[in-house]
């Protein structure tokens, strides 16, 4: 058929809640400052570029951010939701445009996508110093509550119309991608509200479910 299919990453495609918990965990940050930081986004005290930033500065240890290779070695032990590989491959083979769009970590975002066969993704990332090193500035690509600017950019740059997209989430932060979608699925739900705004609804993990609301 064709078309264009937009999927969250963390909790759609890998088994996982969220990208940026599991650098907090590996970098041992410190919660209070942690919550403090999100609670400063969350009221629109700060924009995601800055909590991006104030995260990322509660993982320096003795005056040094970490390496890339550390950013690496924190995520490349993610476990694939079951079907996924599967169900990408039976996708693609469908000739359908397929992208991810994540508010969480670009370095686990394209191992993911190199994994499963997804070219297209939508992430946030850090930059480095010439050794390697983060140097405290974020690349500030897609920001959770606002999943549809990048949906915005995807439907200009590969000339699609609403009809012509599905999108996949789990989450509320996937309901304005939902929004300008023809068709939306909400893949084990996280909570109430992308429930009540997808299409349908699939409680089983398994990635092969959602091709029985997809015309191949």
């Amino acid at each position: 058929m064709g078309g264009a299919i937009v999927f969250d990453m963390d909790g759609v495609i890998i088994e996982s809640h969220s990208s940026w918990e599991k650098l907090h965990v590996y970098f041992s940050a410190n919660e209070t400052k942690r919550k403090e930081n999100m609670r400063r986004y969350f009221s629109k005290e700060i924009d995601y570029g800055q909590w991006i930033r104030e995260d990322v500065a509660l993982w320096e240890k003795n005056g040094t951010l970490p390496h890339k290779d550390k950013i690496v070695a924190a995520l490349e032990n993610f476990v694939l939701i079951d079907g996924a590989k599967e169900c990408i491959k039976i996708l693609n083979e469908n000739n359908f445009n397929l992208f991810i769009v994540s508010a969480g970590i670009d370095v686990l975002a394209e191992m993911v996508g190199k994994s499963v066969g997804i070219k297209n993704i939508w992430a946030n990332g850090f930059e480095y110093d010439e050794k390697g090193y983060l140097n405290g500035r974020d690349v500030w690509r897609v920001d959770l509550l606002r999943k549809d600017n990048v949906m915005k950019q995807i439907m200009k740059e590969f000339n699609l119309k609403k009809n012509d997209i599905i999108s996949v989430g789990d989450s509320k932060y996937d309901v304005p991608m939902f929004e300008l979608s023809g068709l939306s699925i909400a893949f084990d739900p996280k909570d109430k509200e992308v429930i009540k705004e997808a299409d349908f609804v699939i409680c089983e993990k398994n990635l092969l479910r959602i091709l029985d609301y997809i015309d191949l």
